[in-house]
C-alpha cells in the first residue's frame, strides 16, 4: 500500500514538473517571436556607407526636431604662426606728456622773458653809449636780467630736449612724437579708448616677417584686427623674442593677455569653414553631419589642424557647396547612439 502512495506521488510530481516546463517554454518562444516581429518591424535607422556612419531620418521628424542644415561657402585660409602679447598701460605716455607740456611751457615763458629783457638790455646799451643818457647801474642791472633771463631760456631748452629723448628712449619714435604733439590724433584716440596698444612678442626662433597687420584675441573671444605702430622699445620680461607696438579698436582691458595670429607667407589655402554649431564631439575628436539625400546624414570627420575663431578649417572630408547641419547635429548623434529597440548599451568609446 505504502509502495503504491509512493509510486502515485512520484508520478504526480512529474506530471506537475512536465507541466510548468511545456508553459517556461511556450512563453520564452512566444516573446522571442515577438521580439523578432517587432525587430523586423522597425526600419533600419542607421547604416555604413562607404564607410561612413550614416544616419536616416525623415523629412517630417527633421522639422518637428528643428534640424537644418546650410551649404558651406568656399574660403581661403592664410597658414599663421601664434604669439603673444599684453595691452599696455598708458600712464606712463601720459605722464611724460604731462612732463613735456610743463617743460615746453617753461621755456616758452623764459623765451619769452628773454625776449623782454633783451630788448630792455639793448634799449638801456643805446641809451648808456649816447652821453650815458641812463646811469651805468641801470645799464649793468638790465644786462644782468638779460643773461639770467637767457641761461634759465637754455635750460628749460635743454629740459625739453631731454624729456624728448626719454621719449625716444621709453616708447620709440613714433609713440613719442604721438605723446609730444598737443594735436596727435592718434594719441587722441587712445586717450579715449577708442583703440588700445599691444605689445606683442615674437619668440625667437620664429623667422617671420612682421607684417603690417595682424589679428589678435583675448579670453576666446572673435578675432580683430591690429595694425604696426612701430618696434617695442622695452620687451617683456616674460617672453624673451622680438617686441613689436601694435594697435587695435578692440575693447580690451589693460594687463589683458592676447593671442597674436602673425601670417607666414602671402600665400592661402582654399577650403571651407565649418562652423562650431555644426561640430560634434564623438570619441574624443570633431565631426559633423553632411546632408546626403533629403532623409540621409552621414558622420564625418573634422580635422583639428586649423581651429579658427567659431570653428575649423578644413580642405578634406567636407567640400564646399555641400550642407552640413548647423542646427540639431547633436539630436542627430543621440539619434545614432541610441540603441536599437530591445537591446541596450553605449556606442560611444569613451563609456568603457
Amino acid at each position: 500500500m505504502n509502495t503504491r502512495r509512493i509510486v502515485l506521488a512520484v508520478v504526480a510530481i512529474g506530471l506537475v514538473t512536465i507541466t510548468i516546463g511545456s508553459i517556461i517554454y511556450y512563453k520564452v518562444g512566444s516573446d522571442a517571436a515577438t521580439t523578432t516581429l517587432a525587430s523586423a518591424a522597425v526600419p533600419q535607422r542607421v547604416s555604413i556607407v562607404n564607410g561612413l556612419t550614416t544616419v536616416m531620418l525623415d523629412t517630417a521628424i527633421q522639422a518637428q526636431s528643428g534640424i537644418r542644415s546650410e551649404p558651406l561657402a568656399a574660403t581661403n585660409h592664410q597658414a599663421d604662426v601664434t604669439a603673444y602679447g599684453t595691452v599696455l598701460d598708458l600712464q606712463p605716455l601720459i605722464d611724460l606728456r604731462t612732463h613735456y607740456m610743463s617743460a615746453q611751457a617753461d621755456a616758452d615763458a623764459t623765451a619769452a622773458s628773454a625776449a623782454a629783457s633783451r630788448m630792455e638790455f639793448e634799449r638801456n646799451r643805446i641809451l648808456y653809449q649816447d652821453n650815458q643818457n641812463v646811469s651805468l647801474k641801470t645799464y649793468q642791472t638790465a644786462q644782468a636780467a638779460y643773461l639770467s633771463d637767457q641761461a634759465k631760456m637754455q635750460a628749460a631748452s635743454t629740459n625739453t630736449q631731454n624729456v624728448r629723448a626719454t621719449a625716444r628712449q621709453q616708447f620709440g619714435e613714433t609713440l613719442g612724437r604721438w605723446a609730444l604733439d598737443a594735436h596727435s590724433l592718434q594719441l587722441e584716440r587712445l586717450l579715449n579708448r577708442q583703440e588700445v596698444l599691444l605689445r606683442v612678442t615674437v619668440p625667437l626662433g620664429d623667422n617671420v616677417q612682421i607684417p603690417a597687420t595682424i589679428q589678435v584675441a583675448a579670453n576666446n573671444t572673435q578675432r580683430a584686427p591690429a595694425y604696426l605702430v612701430s618696434p617695442a622699445t622695452q620687451s617683456d620680461p616674460a617672453v624673451q623674442g622680438r617686441a613689436y607696438i601694435y594697435r587695435t579698436a578692440a575693447p580690451i582691458a589693460v594687463g589683458t593677455n592676447v593671442a597674436a595670429y602673425l601670417p607666414t607667407s602671402t600665400q592661402t589655402t582654399q577650403g571651407t569653414f565649418i562652423p562650431a554649431s555644426a561640430i560634434v564631439w564623438y570619441g574624443g575628436q570633431p565631426w559633423a553631419y553632411v546632408q546626403t539625400r533629403p532623409d540621409r546624414f552621414a558622420r564625418r570627420p573634422v580635422s583639428q589642424h586649423t581651429p579658427l575663431d567659431g570653428g575649423f578649417f578644413v580642405t578634406e572630408s567636407i567640400a564646399p557647396g555641400e550642407h552640413v547641419v548647423v542646427r540639431g547635429a547633436q539630436l542627430l548623434l543621440s539619434e545614432e547612439l541610441r540603441p536599437p529597440p530591445g537591446t541596450s548599451g553605449c556606442k560611444d568609446p569613451e563609456c568603457d
